[in-house]
């Protein structure tokens, strides 16, 4: 057996793991590497190369952020200035939070987001009778879904997917090479969550009782933590230097990120043993094990082979709009089911052999496929924000029927957007 097939076989055994979750995600992204290794794939220097890559500091770096505006009570300020702005109208209050939640998902991780606010959501339905919890839970995290997808930091899957195109055709991303499309999508977003998904989502689960959230430890923290006010104004101005230098480049983005967060530990805005706590390790782990999965699929030439099979299905269709199509739905649909991440590795090998066949051009197959990648939220499998809100007590249907028009609309925004900003010939 050749090592590009090989490869495929070490491949789909990783995807029906991740889709079981027989093991831990970042358990089977190691076991995926080292069998790469074993079986002759690739070297283990190649393969393992992940764990050094500049990229999984990055993530790591806004995730200390975000445990940062958490510890010092500035992610608690934020939350309650959106309490007072919302005036006890539960739409009101949906719609400051999306964009409130939204922007600053853009430079702060998503399920470092999503923690710091879901008790806040709480604290907020526990004092208010207007205010339901599923009315507000799934929304906002599609909110930092969507607002997250417009730049390189944003969440997971851009990161995974600039350091695939990066290994694979020598290209990479910048900080805004997602925010013209992205944005787009985001106003789309915001216009269906108080309109249509607002309505919907009364159909759904609206005269069902309420579920508490069992979150009394983070909703303490929220209701008494005033801050230590030098520590606030502290993170305060890390937070303002850090959008600064990524918005004017004075710094090159990882720099930036990792500036950032050793800032926060030096002046004790977090401590390293809460970093140790409550850092997202496994995220950390499956992020560098990813890219060492698509850097030994590249080496053994199984993306080319998952091409050529694409290819022929595709017969003599060399319209580049029909395989863009084709790819972000490939992406949207398999995205329910494993995670973003998986998704890229499974679909952007294809699409970077397509581009290279038929002269397209790279990057914007890159950006259509990673937003669509990004915004998947019809199951609770698609991301760790949308897993996340299980607390607020939805069930499984909940989420296709949310979420199948929000998809459908992100999806012909993306085939709108994409080639609007990045013309894919």
């Amino acid at each position: 057996m050749g090592s590009d097939i090989l490869g495929l076989v070490i491949l789909g055994v990783c995807v029906v793991l991740f889709l079981t979750e027989w093991l831990p995600l970042a358990a089977t992204g190691c076991l995926g590497c080292l069998l790469m290794v074993l079986l002759g794939v690739d070297s283990f220097q190649s393969v393992f190369s992940g764990f050094s890559n500049s990229i999984v500091l990055l993530m790591a770096s806004t995730m200390i952020v975000g445990i940062a505006m958490f510890q010092t009570g500035a992610a608690q300020i934020i939350g309650r200035a959106v309490i007072r702005w919302s005036k006890g109208n539960e739409r009101v209050f949906l719609a400051v939070s999306c964009v409130l939640t939204g922007l600053s998902s853009m430079f702060l991780a998503n399920t470092a987001l999503l923690s710091a606010y879901i008790p806040i959501i709480d604290s907020v339905c526990t004092s208010s009778k207007n205010m339901k919890r599923r009315n507000l839970t799934l929304p906002i995290s599609c909110a930092i879904m969507f607002g997250g997808a417009s730049t390189l930091i944003g969440c997971t899957p851009q990161l995974t997917a600039n350091g695939l195109m990066s290994k694979m055709v020598g290209q990479e991303m910048t900080m805004w090479s997602l925010t013209g499309p992205g944005l787009c999508l985001f106003a789309l977003f915001l216009i269906f969550a108080i309109t249509w998904g607002y309505r919907s989502s009364q159909r759904i689960w609206g005269q069902r009782p309420e579920e508490v959230m069992s979150l009394e430890e983070e909703k303490r923290a929220v209701e008494n933590n005033s801050g230590n006010k030098q520590k606030l104004v502290i993170m305060f101005v890390i937070l303002a230097l850090m959008i600064f230098s990524y918005v004017f480049s004075f710094l090159p983005t990882v720099e930036t990120a990792m500036c950032a967060a050793m800032l926060c530990v030096l002046t004790r805005c977090c401590r390293v043993s809460d970093i140790v706590k409550k850092l997202h390790w496994e995220s950390v782990i499956f992020l560098a094990t990813c890219l060492g999965l698509a850097e030994g699929l590249t080496s053994a030439g199984s993306g080319d082979l998952i091409g050529q099979l694409v290819s022929s299905a595709l017969g003599n269709v060399a319209s580049p709009m029909i395989i863009f199509s084709v790819l972000v739905f490939l992406t949207l649909f398999i995205s329910q089911f494993i995670t973003n991440s998986t998704a890229l590795i499974v679909v952007l090998p294809v699409a970077f052999s397509l581009c290279g066949q038929y002269g397209f051009q790279y990057m914007p197959f890159c950006i259509g496929i990673t937003l669509a990648a990004s915004i998947a939220c019809c199951t609770p499998l698609a991301a760790a924000q949308i897993t996340m809100t299980q607390v607020a007590g939805y069930e499984f249907s909940d989420y296709l029927k949310y979420g199948w028009s929000l998809t459908l609309i992100g999806y012909l925004g993306i085939l709108v957007f994409v080639p609007l900003f990045f013309p894919l010939v």
